[in-house]
């Protein structure tokens, strides 16, 4: 008889080689550019700040204002839903009146 053969199997992940990864400092952006060695000019702090921030406070005020308006959409549609109610309550209320006012009208003339 011969002896079973094992199959090893490969793994299904194979291990990619790890890329250095870069972190960027918040206040030193790494995309500003230096156009010439020789009439390099020092950035200063507040424009530093404000290239990494902006985007982020930009984004994070957008998203209030979106937040802001759904909210008050919502609101403004249940008031008016509410409104409508109370309205629709009032004509039949006011109807059912004027039937009754109606009826007793005919009963007099009789």
């Amino acid at each position: 008889m011969s002896r079973p053969t094992t199959n090893k199997m490969s793994p299904l992940r194979t291990t990619l080689p790890r890329l250095p990864v870069f972190r960027r400092s918040i206040f030193t952006p790494s995309h500003l550019r230096q156009y010439s060695s020789s009439s390099q000019k020092p950035t200063s702090q507040t424009g530093v700040f404000y290239k990494a921030w902006t985007r982020p406070v930009a984004k994070t005020a957008l998203l209030a204002v979106f937040v802001y308006q759904l909210a008050y959409w919502g609101w403004s549609k249940l008031e008016v839903d509410d409104i409508k109610e109370q309205k629709k309550a009032e004509i039949i209320r006011l109807e059912a009146q004027v039937k009754k006012l109606q009826d007793e009208k005919r009963r007099e003339e009789k």
